[in-house]
């Protein structure tokens, strides 16, 4: 996975996303140590990570979890960190307040350089009002699921009226049927693959999809989006969305009723 990294950096990516939850902290690690080590500039490499708020989670949790990131990452700073997701487990009748602390405890690892930008993810708009009422600063970036077939498209404009830069994670997950036949035509017209279309769409609707793969030439690939989908075009991607065509995890139906 090191080398995997080390490859897509070589071929152009410049920003590199983990979280304390998905446990490749330590790998990412390792790939860095060996790009600094051949000269690759750090400020060359924006780097982010997550705050998992497991229970109980507050200010302190938050900078203990972050220590303990920014050692598995072998840096001295992250460009970014987040709050992973708004309503965790065993948490909804205090989850605002919880993300409050966390929220200020970020903002004092930001104030001390640790940090440079802070933000959310899988955030509803209820849930960012909640920290730009309460804190200093509000959230610079929102991490969400954002593909053809479920687009988020009222909350992304919502986040980016308050200048908030959206991420789509998952920008690739499309199983539905009609969404996949749409981005297959679109490929055959622009001679490119319907993964390329989709991040393409993505990009042209103003978010920063978030890609992964293991496959070195589809890393590539999915970097060569020098093509401009037509508005006509856009709006057949846009007429693919369903509003509960998201992956079927568990926190969405907590997050939706809190």
């Amino acid at each position: 996975m090191a080398a995997l990294l080390v490859q897509a950096v070589l071929c152009g990516y410049r920003f590199i996303d983990t979280a304390y939850s998905y446990g490749t902290e330590k790998i990412v690690g390792c790939a860095l140590k060996l790009l600094f080590e051949a000269g690759f500039p750090r400020d060359g490499i924006f780097i982010q990570t997550k705050f998992y708020p497991v229970m109980p989670y507050d200010g302190k949790s938050v900078r203990k979890q972050f220590e303990e990131s920014l050692q598995n990452l072998g840096l001295d700073y992250v460009d970014a960190y987040l709050i992973h997701q708004p309503v965790p487990r065993y948490s909804e009748l205090e989850y605002a307040e919880r993300n409050i602390s966390a929220w200020k405890e970020m903002e004092k690892l930001a104030a001390e350089g640790k940090i440079r930008h802070i933000g959310v993810s899988n955030f509803l708009e209820r849930h960012i009002l909640q920290i730009m009422e309460q804190c200093s600063t509000a959230p610079e970036i929102n991490q969400l699921e954002i593909n053809p077939q479920f687009q988020q498209a009222g909350l992304a404009a919502f986040c980016r009226k308050r200048n908030i830069a959206v991420q789509s994670w998952g920008p690739l997950s499309v199983t539905d049927d009609k969404a996949k036949a749409v981005l297959e035509l679109l490929a055959k017209k622009y001679g490119v693959s319907w993964t390329q279309v989709a991040l393409k769409w993505n990009l042209q609707s103003g978010n920063t999809p978030v890609c992964f793969s293991k496959n070195i030439r589809h890393l590539a690939e999915n970097i060569n989006l020098d093509f401009e989908l037509s508005e006509e075009d856009m709006e057949a991607i846009r007429l693919c969305n369903s509003a509960d065509a998201h992956r079927k995890t568990w926190w969405y139906p907590r997050q939706q009723m809190y």
